[in-house]
């Protein structure tokens, strides 16, 4: 598939996903309510970060050198098998040792089926079969969004019409059940809902597998263990997952600081600002899932002006958002989340740069991980982490969820400047091209073509 049809099918489909999760965030929020929400989704980003270290960020290497060399996915999809297994193992010890407020069994459960999705998602973009993986994504969060809105329909988040859920149609569960999600709620009423929300990964991974081994129709006879290309998948990857690490750090670490100095309602408060800049973000994470495995490929050189293209246009689409934002957000969000979420306001308001900041960061770093310079990638999110780490650490104790809005877009300010030097140093990219809108622009917006 070419990239500007590539590019089109898969913001079509991530569109109406983004409308997916966003309604389903909004349900769990409105189900859990506004203090055990926090806990919730705090559970969930620590279980995010086993999730990365467990994977090791193989799905790079193997999206690389897939994309490189197509005769090696058979062979690539027959390593993930067993390597799955270990991990599946290797998950269920780790999560002894961890305490976290979700049960082990839904943890192990979460952590396999991300596991699962991150690979097979990693094989569908290296083979560019993107309808395919957005539209089994879109029906499997359909799936959680029906359930969902059944549970919040019939019985709201009230904790006695919870419990009669509970109790009559899948008591007798403990093993599965959540654990101290929040003082002073019993943790037993939201069983079912976290049940249905965990059950859309398993789903959504399971699909992706079978999906894939029926359009890829393997060949068992002729496959052959390729060691020396899994050396190299297990060395980029390694790259690719010090990256990684420090960059989720850069973005999620504010939760433990949020948590630690502030209020189980600041804290959820400022977990749903992060998770409606993930919204905004979104587009450009979609792009850059396009613009990774064709920028590592043989025409990569004809991707820059594309790249310096989608980035202006994404300014152009940020800037009505943003305003939309500072003038509603002020009612919006109590009238979205609940009474408890009015602090998001002004929180959002200091993160907002931040977000555009990182939406132009994941393009870029995607070109550059495309180039096999994946060190300088690790560099740019090196020194945001620092940002972060020394800014939370003396501002969130005075100032709140505030001051880690803003010592987060400082951050990002400072990871993009890095990156468009080394477009500068090494592609001969000018940072104005990456600014300053052109005529042009405004066509491929409105035409979606190149």
């Amino acid at each position: 598939m070419k990239f500007t049809k590539a590019l089109q099918h898969t913001i079509g489909w991530k569109a109406l996903n983004t409308i997916l999760i966003f309604l389903i965030n909004l349900l769990m929020v409105r189900i859990l309510g506004a203090t055990a929400s926090g806990d919730f989704f705090y559970s969930i980003t620590m279980l995010s970060f086993i999730t990365l270290i467990i994977s090791w960020s193989m799905e790079s290497g193997i999206t690389y050198y897939g994309s490189n060399q197509l005769d090696s996915i058979p062979s690539i999809t027959f390593f993930i098998l067993p390597w799955l297994l270990v991990q599946a193992m290797a998950t269920w010890g780790v999560l002894y040792f961890l305490p976290v407020h979700i049960g082990r069994q839904l943890s192990w459960l979460y952590v396999v089926s991300n596991l699962v999705i991150i690979y097979f998602s990693a094989l569908y973009y290296a083979t560019k079969l993107f309808v395919s993986i957005n539209v089994i994504i879109c029906l499997a969060n359909g799936f959680v969004l029906g359930g969902l809105g059944w549970i919040y329909t019939w019985f709201g988040n009230e904790d006695e019409k919870m419990l009669e859920l509970v109790k009559g149609r899948i008591a007798q569960k403990p093993a599965l059940s959540i654990h101290s999600i929040s003082d002073g709620i019993d943790s037993q009423a939201f069983y079912f809902a976290v049940l249905v929300y965990f059950g859309g990964f398993l789903l959504q991974g399971l699909a992706l597998a079978i999906v894939f081994f029926i359009k890829s129709k393997p060949n068992f006879t002729v496959i052959a263990f390729n060691p020396k290309l899994i050396r190299k998948i297990f060395i980029y990857s390694s790259i690719a997952f010090i990256s990684n690490i420090v960059f989720f750090l850069v973005t999620r670490i504010d939760y433990f600081f949020v948590e630690r100095y502030c209020s189980k309602i600041a804290l959820s408060n400022y977990v749903q600002v992060s998770k409606m800049g993930q919204l905004l973000v979104l587009l450009p994470t979609i792009i850059a899932g396009v613009v990774f495995p064709y920028s590592s490929g043989v025409e990569d050189e004809a991707y820059l002006g594309k790249l310096q293209a989608l980035c202006r246009i994404i300014g152009l689409l940020f800037l009505p958002l943003a305003i939309i934002i500072v003038v509603s957000g002020y009612w919006l969000f109590p009238w979205l989340f609940g009474a408890g979420f009015r602090s998001m306001y002004p929180s959002m308001l200091f993160y907002l740069p931040g977000f555009y900041f990182l939406s132009l960061v994941t393009l870029l770093a995607a070109y550059i991980a495309g180039r096999a310079m994946l060190t300088k990638n690790l560099v740019a999110s090196g020194i945001a982490l620092i940002v972060v780490i020394m800014g939370d650490m003396f501002l969130i104790p005075v100032w709140g969820i505030n001051a880690a809005a803003a010592v987060s877009s400082g951050a990002y300010f400072l990871c993009m400047l890095y990156l468009l030097w080394i477009f500068k140093q090494h592609f001969g990219g000018r940072p104005k091209d990456f600014f300053a809108l052109q005529l042009k622009d405004l066509q491929l917006l409105f035409r979606g073509i190149f």
